[in-house]
């Protein structure tokens, strides 16, 4: 056998592997340090009034938190929102210890209808106003409802936008692989 070609050939395809293993590598960096995180300086509003800083909220907790954008004036979201509260919360909470955070959309005037409708369906999660819409721009989404799944220090781990019956289904599986 002829070496004096075969030794290129291997030197050649070692020179591929590992370029091939230093793109994959870098890519792998890249995709890492693309991590969305909540924006530091997103403002919210108690429905007390108190203003609040939406990463500082869920960080304070320390927890997986599940944070849902809504409106009042959206059936859709409503129907999420007790969905959720209903028949998984306790049991997510039971199971993975997280938190849930659903943040109004509702705009300055409809804001009075908040504390209302978080009565009328005994929702006991925590309830944040976003009455000047700066979500929408900051986060990135254009309609109601979205969620997010965070890890505790406010990175985003999973986004959904629109409702239909047995999300939640597919929010759990998420909140699963955070657990493991």
């Amino acid at each position: 056998m002829n070496f004096s070609k075969l030794l290129p050939a291997c030197l050649t395809l070692l020179l591929i592997a590992s370029t091939t293993t230093y793109a994959q590598n870098s890519i792998e960096k890249s995709v890492q340090k693309s991590v969305q995180s909540l924006p530091d300086s997103l403002m919210m509003e108690k429905v007390t009034g108190e203003k609040v800083n939406l990463k500082n909220h869920v960080t304070t907790k320390g927890k997986v938190t599940v944070l849902i954008f809504w409106a009042t004036w959206s059936k859709q979201t409503l129907e999420q929102l007790d969905n959720i509260n209903n028949d998984y919360l306790n049991d997510w909470q039971d199971e993975y210890d997280i938190e849930l955070i659903a943040v109004s959309m509702d705009d300055s005037r409809a804001k009075t209808k908040v504390k209302g409708v978080v009565e009328t369906n005994g929702w006991e999660f925590d309830i944040l106003c976003n009455p000047d819409n700066s979500a929408y721009q900051a986060l990135g989404f254009n309609s109601i409802p979205y969620s997010l799944l965070l890890d505790a220090s406010g990175n985003i781990l999973y986004k959904h936008s629109g409702y239909t019956m047995g999300d939640e289904e597919d929010l759990e599986t998420e909140i699963i692989k955070t657990s493991e």
